[in-house]
């Protein structure tokens, strides 16, 4: 009863309740990495539990929460409960501590950890789907006085495409506790946290306080700190500009590609007046143009252009065709983006911001998240940001970035339909 009377009431679930998934996220200073490490503790003096604490990547046991369960032993006053290896945590009754990243468990970890009774994910925010498919099925251990394993995430979230913020928060799993949380719920929150949080909030430039509500607030980005895109991004979502786009017969429909190993981006693009308006993307892994021929043709559009990037005219020596010749092979009207440098790219994608829309559909959600993310390398021994990088983002935003590029040339420009004059034209023959 003490600890329940000193910890946020949000996370006194944590303790009193039993479920399969327990989720607190929100922002900085609401007591959430202490107060779990606090009840973990007090759980493992009382059951013989095997916890893990986890996280996307641990390189090193410092990169976990050893410390923070180091010094809440203290707190609590377990030192002579608890005994602090350099590499886990263990108890007189057999309870452990143990600590691990995902992304780096083999085999042997993985059939460890079918023993697990809780799986504590810190900053859970930068977990991947892959990792979530790898820990979610290890843990399953069945206690005879505690229960059915539980699976526990604390963290701070980034952008609401991240695939823990849909997993958990968006559509959480059945039999899930989630609470947000923030330095407001905190009866303890500190003076000195109170007088950081008035000075971000006074000095935040950027768009709409951004960083003070992602900060404090526990909301998520309108794009990761630091993207190139960061601030059109956050504009485009205050402009309402993401939002429901149906196909429109009126114009024609436009592909933008982007080509890399084994990945391809394409961008559905139209055009009406100045208003660029993308209302699908796809990402295809492995797969040939006849089978992207075959998807795309099953849609209803009617097709302009497909534009593709410089390297699409590079010949396969295994088939002597470039990528042009496949493609109008498979009947599309093919034409070259052409080559203005990287930059030149970016500074115009900059600009199209101004007249874009998105559809908010699940078509266009991994482009969202693209130019979320789309980011510069910057080289440690310079510390100034230099060249985009080659990542998993750097398709889709390069590939509206050419979009920008061609804008100009997509252009509606078949005959009119059902022309209302078309009884007329006799008349006014030359």
């Amino acid at each position: 009863m003490d600890l329940i009377q000193k910890i946020p009431l949000k996370l006194v679930p944590f303790f009193t309740e039993r479920h399969r998934y327990k989720v607190a996220y929100g922002g900085r200073g609401s007591g959430k990495t202490v107060t779990v490490a606090q009840i973990l503790l007090l759980l493992a003096y009382a059951f013989k539990l095997r916890i893990l604490c986890t996280r996307e990547i641990q390189k090193t046991i410092r990169e976990s929460v050893h410390q923070v369960l180091c010094d809440e032993i203290a707190r609590l006053k377990l030192e002579d409960f608890f005994i602090i290896k350099n590499d886990s945590i263990v108890g007189l009754n057999g309870s452990e501590f143990i600590f691990s990243g995902i992304r780096s468990m083999d085999v042997a970890k993985l059939k460890s950890l079918h023993g697990v009774h809780i799986a504590w994910v810190e900053e859970a925010q930068v977990v991947s789907d892959k990792s979530w498919s790898v820990l979610i099925p290890t843990i399953r251990a069945e206690h005879p006085k505690f229960g059915a394993s539980e699976i526990w995430a604390t963290f701070n979230p980034e952008l609401d495409t991240d695939p823990t913020y849909i997993r958990l928060v968006e559509n959480p799993p059945p039999d899930s506790y989630v609470t947000k949380i923030n330095h407001t719920d905190n009866p303890f929150f500190p003076e000195i946290l109170e007088q950081e949080r008035k000075y971000l909030q006074d000095t935040d430039k950027s768009h709409s306080k951004a960083i003070y509500l992602h900060t404090w607030e526990g909301r998520c980005l309108p794009a990761v700190a630091g993207a190139i895109f960061a601030n059109e991004v956050a504009q485009l979502f205050e402009n309402s500009r993401v939002r429901p786009l149906d196909y429109d017969s009126s114009g024609l429909v436009y592909g933008v590609m982007d080509l890399g190993w084994g990945v391809m981006s394409l961008i559905l693009v139209q055009r009406f007046a100045s208003t660029v308006q993308i209302i699908g993307y796809y990402e295809y892994t492995h797969t040939t143009y006849e089978q992207m021929t075959r998807e795309l043709e099953a849609l209803p559009y009617r097709w302009g252009k497909m534009f593709m990037p410089h390297d699409a005219s590079h010949k396969d020596p295994k088939y002597g065709k470039s990528h042009f010749d496949v493609m109008e092979e498979l009947g599309w009207n093919t034409e070259q983006i052409p080559q203005i440098g990287v930059e030149n790219y970016i500074s115009l994608g900059r600009d199209m911001f101004q007249n874009l829309y998105i559809s908010d559909g699940d078509d266009c959600r991994g482009l969202i998240h693209c130019l979320r993310r789309w980011k510069r390398q910057i080289p440690a021994t310079t510390d100034h940001p230099g060249a985009p990088m080659k990542d998993e983002f750097s398709h889709g935003s390069e590939a509206y970035c050419y979009t920008a590029v061609v804008a100009d040339s997509l252009v509606n420009d078949n005959a009119i339909i059902d022309n209302p004059y078309k009884g007329f034209e006799s008349g006014y023959a030359a």
